[in-house]
């Protein structure tokens, strides 16, 4: 299975991405509103990737964070569900919507998303209602304030998501190294302090 793609970004298409490795232009159907940060041609780009094999179709789908990640594939266990509506649902809803609207048992949430109807949201309320708990806890293993969020560097989370890291991990890391560094650090320097802490994480 791949696990990951890491490349120059070649060509941005409606809802794919191709991205160059060494020569080879690989294509990943992608969430587009959701990549963080947004994709810059010629730009590395590192994503997660869940890759599916049928009999006429080889279909590599690509993510910013294993949040994403996890969601898609929770949609696909749901019956009557595929990828390309789990694909919607992940480019319109974020993962702590998601989580919450399943707990909540708020079909509107997904029913907001084209092509998923009433009898499809409920199916994925009835499905994932005991699977839901698991990947909700995971973003809130490292509860943050709205102010401290946004008090962290922007560019910073953005850089440590396109190494791999995913959203959580990004905040706890940025948080450390401004912690250490003080406000008046440079990008870099909290970039490379964020690394050496999340080397000995």
């Amino acid at each position: 299975m791949i696990s990951f793609i890491r490349g120059l970004l070649a060509e941005i298409q409606n809802d794919s991405l191709v991205i160059d490795l060494g020569g080879v232009g690989i294509s990943v159907s992608v969430p587009i509103s959701r990549l963080q940060p947004r994709p810059i041609l010629n730009q590395e780009v590192f994503l997660h990737t869940y890759l599916q094999v049928r009999e006429d179709a080889w279909t590599l789908y690509g993510f910013s964070d294993k949040e994403q990640l996890e969601m898609f594939r929770l949609l696909l266990s749901v019956s009557g569900i595929g990828a390309k509506t789990a694909l919607a649902i992940v480019d319109k809803v974020n993962p702590q919507r998601f989580a919450a609207a399943i707990g909540e048992k708020d079909t509107k949430v997904f029913t907001a998303v084209s092509g998923v109807g009433k009898k499809s949201a409920e199916r994925i309320l009835l499905e994932l209602k005991d699977k839901v708990d698991a990947f909700s806890t995971a973003d809130a293993e490292a509860p943050l304030a709205a102010a401290e969020t946004e008090a962290l560097d922007s560019s910073l989370l953005a850089a440590l998501k396109q190494l791999g890291y995913t959203a959580t991990e990004a905040r706890a890391f940025a948080m450390g190294a401004q912690e250490v560094l003080g406000p008046d650090a440079s990008p870099e320097q909290l970039l490379r302090q964020a690394l050496k802490i999340a080397r000995t994480a």
